[in-house]
């Protein structure tokens, strides 16, 4: 794997629990819980989820819970603190999400918000792989991911260091194709960040290396 000092990932997140949280404004929702929903519109209910990087579980994890079975994961132990209190019946797990120990082939569905810019792209291949590897045949993916071309390092962010990279789109797509994740859509939506809109690329993929 590429270099990655986890811990600073963990502990800025750690710091700005708060911080982070008031990005988003109430008159201003982020588009994910809109896009969470209609991902997981048609699973059945009790499906197995998989939330990698669940942060404090409001609104993502939340909602999927509602009506199915979710294990979450985060890197930082104050964001699975917030997300237990906040998700009850959920499950949760504090780790790495290249390397938590999870049942392979198990989930019905796995959605990664915000997640892959905090991975170096090096790890991309593999980290891909390992997804496609914990659906079961024709389970489904959903991405976000900052779209540029910036370098994995050290960023300030909200006061804090951050470890931080983002990659052209068309070779996100390209790199979850080649793990074995067929991508049926791939959508631009902005958001507001403290009054700051930020786009990202919404992306869907189907676990078709095992399917007939």
């Amino acid at each position: 794997m590429a270099e990655c000092n986890t811990e600073i990932i963990a502990s800025g997140y750690d710091q700005v629990a708060d911080e982070y949280e008031a990005l988003e404004a109430a008159e201003a929702p982020w588009p994910r819980l809109e896009r969470v929903r209609a991902f997981a519109a048609d699973l059945p209910q009790g499906s197995r989820v998989l939330d990698i990087g669940c942060g404090n579980g409001v609104p993502a994890t939340r909602e999927l819970a509602l009506k199915h079975s979710v294990t979450g994961v985060d890197i930082s132990e104050e964001q699975i603190a917030r997300a237990r209190a906040n998700v009850p019946t959920a499950t949760f797990i504090r780790g790495d999400a290249r390397e938590v120990d999870l049942p392979m082939g198990a989930f019905d569905a796995i959605v990664a918000l915000y997640l892959i810019d905090h991975i170096p792209r090096d790890d991309y291949p593999a980290f891909f792989r390992r997804l496609r590897k914990l659906l079961r045949p024709g389970g489904r993916v959903l991405l976000s991911a900052e779209p540029g071309d910036d370098p994995w390092r050290s960023y300030n962010w909200l006061g804090v260091p951050m470890l931080i990279n983002t990659v052209p789109t068309d070779e996100l797509v390209q790199l979850l194709q080649e793990a074995g994740l067929s991508v049926v859509r791939a959508e631009f939506e902005s958001q507001l960040e403290g009054g700051r809109p930020i786009e990202y690329a919404w992306i869907v993929g189907v676990n078709s290396r095992d399917l007939p």
